[in-house]
């Protein structure tokens, strides 16, 4: 589900992993809590993995705008002594 917040991924993963490590499920459902752990370790990577880039592109525009700001002050100068 692509409207999933990661913290409501992230919880329910840990909801997975807290029942897994009672260890008194029989198993079948342990292994069905495992898969289900599994994706959501997947779309949390997703989800992860789309913040970075959406962070890389931020420092992208950020460091060319000061690059921009630097050649402006550059050419007019400054008015300090």
């Amino acid at each position: 589900m692509a409207a999933d917040r990661f913290e409501d991924l992230y919880s329910r993963l840990e909801e997975k992993a807290r029942r897994l490590e009672q260890g008194n499920l029989p198993l079948e459902d342990a292994l069905k809590l495992y898969e289900e752990g599994a994706e959501l370790v997947h779309r949390i990577r997703t989800l992860l993995g789309e913040a970075e880039l959406r962070v890389e592109k931020v420092r992208s525009r950020l460091a060319e705008d000061e690059a921009g700001l630097r050649e402006v002050e550059a050419e007019y100068g400054t008015d300090e002594p």
